[in-house]
């Protein structure tokens, strides 16, 4: 693996810290899974909100957080006060995500019971954090000995979050007050949620990369790639609010064909070559990286249809868990795993169970969705996703970062 340990205890220790709390707020979405396949009909709509932001702001965003704040720090001897900067952004993201999740499921209750003072209130603590991060991993980079593509494409990923979390905010603030913002066509999920998409990208291109080969300067290549989806990405909320949708959503479309392409040239093919039986870093790559492929497909495929009641009415929920359970999950359980390493005797088992049932279970739950229209192939996914998530959290909860990462093979392909 490429993944190598921190050199700073306190920034280690916080990392730490990050994750166990990314797995806890995780376990939120896997009850409300658990509920939405066994709800018959359709899902109220605080339930599904609920479920889907435990998982992207809780488990993605917090972990992308982390992952950040480690690729920056990385071997660097770092100062008291960047330790101090370190844990007031890692706390800060724990509590503030924490109790700005519950805040969908009370904002969108039936009207006569829904709370919705408290939604922006938290949204924009939650910007709050996610700026402060981006800036903070940001303003770092120039500080790197030898800046990597990986820190190129995780830094695009959180300013990417930071400004779609921004428009998710104001959203929020329309949720209490009546809507107020520009949007083109009234679409008031595509301005936030095409951002969020691309954002996934950036974060699981960052994992994959720095995953499957020793980290490497910088190229060409994969600054296109990373600016690409960095810029197509701040394209999407302006081609809403700008009513310049035919201009600039194919643009963000071709960006996106330019930043996959070059991914698929660069790294995706070591990811996928290395196959399903690989050690356990580039195990959990090989199934993210098949999974990447898929969610770039459908998003394709979404953006390009003529208006989205035109997709067929399984295409939201696989979409969906295409890139929230198979690309990123795969992916954050190989980071979980790298920080836990000294600790991977703890439940030994979990680790490749999780892993086959993850991925058999999303299988299981795309086909029955497509031939039958029904969820219960979640229950699979669901013992999988909780069965790796407990195994990273017991990990966690007894490593102490004492022992170092192994060295990255000169080639991790090989």
């Amino acid at each position: 693996m490429g993944i190598t340990r921190v050199r700073n205890e306190a920034v280690w220790s916080q990392l730490r810290i990050i994750f166990i709390g990314s797995g806890l707020l995780f376990l939120i979405n896997n009850y409300f899974g658990f509920a939405n396949a066994l709800t018959d009909g359709e899902i109220a709509r605080a339930q599904v909100l609920v479920h889907l932001h435990a998982g992207s702001i809780g488990w993605i965003t917090l972990s992308a957080i982390g992952v950040g704040i480690w690729l920056v720090t990385g071997d660097r001897d770092v100062s008291p006060a960047y330790e101090r900067r370190v844990r007031f952004l890692g706390w800060a993201a724990v509590v503030v995500f924490a109790a700005y999740i519950p805040n969908f499921w009370l904002a969108f209750l039936p009207s006569d019971v829904a709370i919705t003072t408290f939604l922006p209130i938290f949204g924009s603590l939650a910007v709050l954090v996610l700026w402060s991060s981006a800036i903070f991993v940001l303003s770092q980079l120039r500080h790197q000995v030898s800046l990597s593509t990986v820190q190129l494409l995780a830094a695009g990923a959180l300013l990417v979050a930071s400004i779609g979390a921004t428009v998710g905010a104001l959203l929020g603030l329309e949720r209490a007050i009546g809507p107020f913002l520009p949007i083109a066509g009234g679409d008031r999920v595509a301005p936030h949620a095409g951002m969020m998409d691309t954002y996934l990208f950036l974060t699981a291109a960052a994992i994959i990369e720095w995953t499957v080969r020793p980290m490497t300067p910088w190229s060409r290549a994969g600054a296109v790639q990373a600016g690409a989806w960095t810029v197509g990405a701040a394209l999407v909320p302006l081609a809403f609010f700008l009513d310049a949708v035919p201009v600039l959503l194919p643009l963000f479309l071709l960006l996106l064909l330019v930043g996959m392409g070059i991914f698929l040239a660069r790294i995706t093919w070591r990811a996928l070559v290395a196959g399903p039986m690989a050690d356990e870093g580039r195990s959990w790559a090989f199934f993210g990286a098949s999974w990447l492929v898929v969610f770039m497909a459908g998003f394709l495929y979404a953006i390009s249809a003529p208006d989205f009641d035109s997709l067929p009415a399984w295409f939201g929920a696989a979409f969906a868990h295409a890139g929230f359970v198979g690309m990123m999950t795969n992916l954050l359980l190989a980071v979980h795993a790298a920080r836990a390493s000294e600790s991977q005797t703890t439940l030994a088992w979990g680790e490749p169970v999780a892993r086959w049932t993850i991925n058999i279970g999303l299988l299981v739950f795309i086909g029955l969705e497509i031939a039958a229209g029904i969820r219960l192939g979640a229950l699979i996914m669901g013992v999988g996703v909780v069965t790796g998530v407990l195994t990273m959290l017991a990990r966690l909860w007894t490593s102490r970062g004492r022992e170092p990462l192994p060295t990255a093979a000169a080639d991790a392909v090989g």
